[in-house]
């Protein structure tokens, strides 16, 4: 065999590539240890490939074993801290979560959306936004399952609603009506916030409003507590606020490192 030739019957290094993906994203903030049957029922990948692939993805760091099971490696954390857009967002919006997290007392986020979902960067937890929620509140979530997905969505390009609506519906988890999702949109471009009083647990409540970047959306904040405590109109006010500061903090000559 020549050198830097490949066995007969290696798959090429782009195929290679998106089966390590495929058993990445197999991960979620539920499921954040897992062992190789579901890998391979998550990733869809015959459960020797993903035998084969999780130990070389152990060597590269991206992966750490948890007993006979696995967890995402340490590495991608530390990627994912070098990503410049992200980093320069999460460092300009710090003051402006500290700011909401003070005066509301409860959990926020700066979420961000991302290929498959919703993302949560940064969160920020006041003095009474402790306990069960902030568990739950790492990982990304299906946009139109949350508030902060549903703002962005609102003031967002409608081609992005346009694909959700084709990839996603009622047999989904969780389910998509389109007819009531687009009505539910047209509102929040309305009062400009959104608000969802099942996440991300029940008995808990979220309101969201969107962060520009010249006139594109980029991001979210949010504030979640539980119902009996989200106080829709006070923290719309901090909260329209907050994102209003920080927008204009992303205009100008760096507004583009955050598209």
């Amino acid at each position: 065999m020549a050198a830097g030739s490949e066995p007969l019957g290696t798959p090429p290094a782009k195929a290679v590539l998106r089966r390590a993906r495929a058993i990445l994203r197999s991960f979620d903030a539920s499921s954040s240890v897992l062992g190789i049957s579901e890998l391979a029922r998550r990733s869809g990948l015959p459960k020797a490939t993903v035998h084969r692939l999780v130990q070389e993805l152990v060597e590269c760091e991206l992966l750490e074993r948890d007993g006979h099971r696995y967890r995402l490696g340490t590495w991608l954390y530390e990627l994912g801290q070098r990503a410049p857009a992200h980093r320069s967002l999460r460092v300009v919006a710090a003051p402006f979560l500290d700011d909401l997290a003070h005066v509301t007392q409860e959990t926020v986020l700066l979420v961000v959306p991302g290929r498959s979902g919703m993302l949560f960067t940064e969160k920020y937890v006041g003095s009474r936004g402790r306990g069960r929620v902030v568990t739950q509140l790492d990982g990304r979530v299906p946009p139109h399952s949350a508030a902060s997905g549903k703002a962005i969505l609102a003031f967002g390009p409608p081609e992005r609603v346009d694909e959700l609506c084709a990839t996603t519906g009622p047999e989904t988890q969780p389910p998509l009506d389109e007819p009531r999702l687009r009505a539910e949109l047209a509102e929040i471009r309305r009062r400009g916030y959104a608000v969802s009083h099942i996440e991300p647990a029940p008995g808990y409540g979220a309101i969201a409003a969107p962060v520009w970047s010249d006139a594109t959306v980029v991001a979210a904040l949010s504030i979640v507590a539980p119902g009996d405590r989200l106080d829709i109109g006070r923290f719309s006010a901090a909260l329209q606020l907050a994102c209003t500061a920080l927008t204009r903090r992303l205009r100008g000559a760096h507004a583009q490192a955050f598209r």
